[in-house]
């Protein structure tokens, strides 16, 4: 009932906490004031670049280099990370290599190609891979941005009847692409790297109740080709990190809600850990249709950023807001905010890291808007790194710092809870997975308290367990002579 209540007043708060977008969700699911994590620090535009944005769809930063796709622009831009302008590109010239492999399948008369409604752009040590989006195909540059491959033709069943239309893509070091692409349920395409379709993987497979699935046994073809048709998740994004796992975001659904966020691994089996206090969702708590100044409905998660330590960002592109996770799923801060003013954006379609800087792609305002680490932030990155090393001891330094800055913050307290817990001071730790309500570690805290009381009071028990023992059966022996019986032992 407490919790209930708790909610409910969340609910009621949670459109002014909101508004000032420092907040967090405690563990009860209610909304409470936190410090930021990232602030802005500047802003990026067509007339900073010298180059004309009027849609830019995606970026990726690879080797201290941005690299932005423009939709409308039909353009490849190219910046440093002093955030001046390398190159903008519009037309790509074949390299000798592929005018080779072009003169060998008769195909004598291009030298060059352009791009058309570019949606996305990853890039490897071996090249800059370019969904092509309105020419129905993946461009494969050279870093000297020649083309040295085109991929058009997928040999899958499904594409005997869709047209192949890439929207995001990630690349892995043996050039393996796997592709978001424009109606397809099926999962996240992995293109091998000679343009063969190896498999789809992530496949969100759709979700039935056992009401649905015994009510579909009884239909006819007829009556169920009538129903609503129940497609898995459409996924939004794809990026591949260095062990080869696939961070992926989806659009939410009825059958997939509380999943919009997933870590892929190379067997196409999703294994991002969610023992938050709420899975990665983004938020958990939103009013819907409540009035104007309140937008409804969960989150849409359009993008995914990974930086050090198994430390990601999400981007929600419904309410303008930035969502930060640690690698167990605790969301360590919420930033961002809706605006057309410089450190505001809103409509985010892309972000990445840069450094411990976080880009965001902003496709209404054409603008890349630049957030660090506040000293909240840095902190609570700083701790997660020390804990990760092993270093308990410098990791409950800094979460004490954390706590001094929001006394608020449950995670800093379930930090030091485990530094007290390896030092075996357990009442002392019990009280701090309290104040986080860790309840996993609280027990194992308690148990090993309780075992320390018995071990340390066992003579007394033991001594108190004979002398009760005694006490019984002195009394047993008395009240038999005094009956003037005797004591039957019975084998």
């Amino acid at each position: 009932m407490k919790k209930i209540l708790m909610i409910m007043l969340g609910l009621f708060i949670l459109p002014f906490l909101i508004g000032a977008t420092n907040y967090n969700y405690s563990y009860w699911g209610t909304a409470i004031h936190s410090a930021p994590g990232l602030n802005y620090i500047a802003s990026i535009n067509s007339e900073t670049l010298e180059v004309n944005l009027s849609s830019p769809e995606d970026l990726v930063v690879h080797d201290n280099k941005i690299y932005l796709v423009d939709k409308n622009e039909n353009s490849l831009i190219i910046i440093n990370d002093s955030f001046q302008k390398i190159k903008a590109l519009t037309e790509f010239s074949y390299s000798q290599i592929y005018l080779d492999i072009l003169a060998e399948d008769g195909i004598i008369d291009e030298t060059s190609l352009t791009l058309k409604g570019p949606y996305g752009v990853d890039v490897t040590d071996n090249g800059i891979f370019i969904s092509d989006t309105g020419n129905y195909r993946i461009v494969k540059l050279n870093h000297s941005y020649e083309v040295v491959n085109v991929f058009s033709e997928i040999d899958e069943s499904t594409f005997d009847e869709l047209l192949f239309e890439p929207r995001k893509i990630t690349v892995d070091p043996t050039d393996r692409m796997y592709v978001v692409a424009k109606n397809i349920y099926e999962g996240i395409l992995e293109i091998n790297s000679d343009g063969t379709f190896n498999r789809y993987t992530g496949v969100n497979p759709i979700k039935l109740t056992p009401f649905e699935i015994f009510s579909r046994s009884l239909m006819t073809e007829e009556q169920i080709a009538q129903l609503q048709l129940f497609l898995p998740t459409e996924y939004t994004n794809v990026n591949i990190n260095e062990e080869n796992f696939i961070y992926a975001t989806s659009k939410v659904s009825e059958n997939n809600d509380e999943n919009p966020i997933q870590l892929i691994n190379p067997k196409g089996v999703d294994v991002i850990e969610r023992d938050g206090f709420f899975p990665p969702m983004g938020d958990i708590q939103y009013v819907e249709g409540m009035n104007n100044y309140v937008v409804d409905g969960p989150s849409s998660i359009v993008d995914i950023a990974y930086t050090n330590d198994g430390i990601y960002t999400v981007l929600d592109q419904k309410r303008s807001r930035l969502f930060t996770y640690d690698r167990e799923g605790n969301l360590l801060y919420i930033d961002g905010d809706a605006g057309s003013q410089s450190d505001k954006f809103s409509e985010g379609v892309a972000i990445d890291y840069l450094g411990d800087d976080l880009l965001v792609l902003d496709r209404k305002t054409k603008t890349i808007i630049v957030y660090g680490l506040t000293e909240f932030g840095t902190y609570v990155n700083q701790a997660i790194h020390f804990h990760n090393e092993g270093q308990f001891e410098e990791a409950a330094v800094v979460w004490e710092k954390v706590i001094q800055i929001n006394s608020n913050y449950e995670i800093a307290y379930n930090g030091i809870g485990k530094l007290l817990l390896r030092q075996e001071k357990y009442k002392e730790a019990m009280e701090y997975f309290k104040l986080g309500h860790d309840q996993y570690y609280y027990s194992k805290a308690f148990q090993e308290y309780r075992n320390n009381i018995i071990k340390s009071n066992f003579g007394y028990i033991l001594g108190g367990i004979i002398l009760i023992s005694g006490v019984l059966i002195g009394r047993k022996i008395k009240k038999v002579h005094k009956e003037g019986g005797s004591i039957l032992y019975e084998d």
